[in-house]
């Protein structure tokens, strides 16, 4: 039995790609783990702990949710994901052409639905500091994979937080599952 363990950010796409996978156990961590990276670390290497390393695991994370992450796989003899971040984990190659057109943010339906917890609650962002840190952007990219519902009023909401357009861009799930199927069997 393979084992995935990865962030919940991405919960929707992940359990559409394996729902009729019997061989494959998901494990997630909260979303914005990546705001306080000793807690992620301690989340990840607890769960590990837990998970055990003697079947194959899956880490569902970018190389760069967290600084530590290839030691920590490298230690515990899993495979991580080749990608730097969820976004990257959607996009592929793609993301570099929507980089070519302008300073951009991304962020997807699961970031939609936990901006307060990661923004406000974790970093401890008031309008202020979401300004400062949102303020180099030309715009935000919500991407769509059309699994969570987008509704106008959380879209709106966020804008107010950021004050930075939002486009959504539709994206499909090949990447992830090409990413996901190369170590699932």
């Amino acid at each position: 039995m393979t084992k995935l363990l990865c962030c919940e950010i991405l919960r929707a796409e992940i359990d559409q790609l394996l729902r009729t996978k019997q061989n494959v156990e998901i494990h997630y961590l909260e979303a914005g783990l990546h705001a306080d990276l000793k807690k992620m670390e301690t989340s990840i290497k607890t769960a590990l702990d837990e998970i055990g390393s003697n079947d194959d695991v899956l880490l569902g994370f970018g190389s760069m949710c967290h600084p530590e992450l290839e030691l920590i796989s490298a230690n515990y003899g899993v495979n991580v994901l080749a990608a730097k971040n969820c976004i990257e984990i959607l996009l592929g190659d793609k993301l570099k052409e929507l980089d070519a057109e302008g300073r951009t943010f991304y962020i997807t339906s699961g970031w939609l639905e936990n901006w307060r917890k990661i923004f406000i609650e974790q970093l401890k962002w008031d309008k202020i500091d979401a300004r400062q840190n949102f303020g180099f952007y030309e715009r935000i990219v919500l991407l769509d994979t059309g699994l969570i519902p987008l509704e106008d009023e959380a879209i709106l909401e966020f804008f107010e937080y950021t004050e930075v357009p939002i486009e959504i861009v539709p994206v499909d799930l090949d990447n992830l599952k090409k990413l996901l199927f190369t170590h699932l069997k």
